[in-house]
């Protein structure tokens, strides 16, 4: 592997690292957070970097639902009906980026991050307890699975960025059981999406391990360190994070200067892993005055 080879494979590594941290923590897949990066930093081909985190996102599930799973915080009857849902979406969504064009589905990207992460911030001090009938709130979970396939596909992305949101909001879960279950969702999601992907001739493998070295450990790190703060505080960590991430990608879509978008990105990083090691200081401190 040459010298400048070797940079960038550590560089995979450490966006690897920073993947599973926040896919821990949040319960989001991949693309979601190793697309825009990957774009910023290495200037990838768009749909390498929209379509290479993808087969990450099973290493990432596995270690970050670990700790989920001992607690229980799994919600099983959702993970079945949204993947149930999703898996049809996922395949369709994939093929249809043989139709909508790089450039769009990288601002799309940014665009759902957006709005995803202004939601959360808006609902995250209220309750979201919904009461339904166990075969609505199947149907719901249903088609929630269904929508978030077809963007999941469409995006090269497990879909975590928006299911954490969508359970959160319309099914009334917790913040991890939304988080646990997303990544549970998005392992299944990423498989017939790899396929589709790798078919297409999108994924690049040395730069897919690359991010799983760097993702196992991290994610399971990110889920301990979740499952140790409020969850009131993820949530609003959470939105905050996704909101000023996805306005830096499209910043940059749009051409702004990289030093004022790199900063941003790095800003919205910092203040979010600072949001939560406060917010677990704080927890240890009640426990322990």
């Amino acid at each position: 592997m040459e010298v400048v080879s070797m940079v960038h494979f550590t560089g995979y590594i450490i966006v690897g690292a920073l993947i599973g941290l926040m896919s821990g923590l949040f319960g989001i897949g991949g693309s979601s957070i190793g697309t825009p990066i990957l774009k910023m930093f290495f200037s990838l081909p768009a749909l390498i970097a929209l379509a290479s985190p993808l087969p990450v996102t099973i290493p990432t599930a596995v270690a970050g639902t670990y700790n989920y799973w001992r607690k229980g915080l799994v919600r099983k009857d959702v993970v079945l009906w949204t993947t149930i849902g999703g898996l049809p979406g996922v395949v369709l969504g994939a093929l249809g980026t043989r139709i909508v064009s790089g450039q769009w589905l990288m601002i799309l990207t940014g665009l759902f991050l957006s709005f995803s992460g202004a939601q959360l911030i808006r609902k995250g001090k209220e309750s979201c307890a919904a009461a339904f009938s166990p075969k609505r709130f199947n149907t719901i979970a249903l088609l929630i699975g269904f929508a978030v396939g077809i963007f999941s596909g469409l995006l090269a992305n497990g879909g975590g960025f928006l299911l954490v949101p969508a359970f959160i909001l319309l099914l009334g879960l917790t913040p991890y059981e939304a988080t646990s279950s997303s990544l549970v969702c998005a392992a299944f999601y990423a498989i017939p999406g790899t396929l589709v992907h790798w078919w297409l001739g999108h994924i690049d493998w040395k730069l897919v391990l690359g991010l799983s070295i760097g993702v196992f450990p991290a994610s399971f790190l990110g889920s301990k360190l979740g499952l140790a703060v409020d969850e009131q505080r993820l949530k609003i960590g959470f939105g905050y994070f996704m909101t000023a991430f996805g306005l830096d990608f499209i910043l940059t879509l749009l051409g702004l200067n990289p030093l004022i978008t790199d900063s941003v990105l790095l800003a919205a990083v910092a203040v979010t892993v600072g949001w939560i090691v406060i917010g677990v200081l704080s927890e240890e401190k009640r426990e322990n005055p």
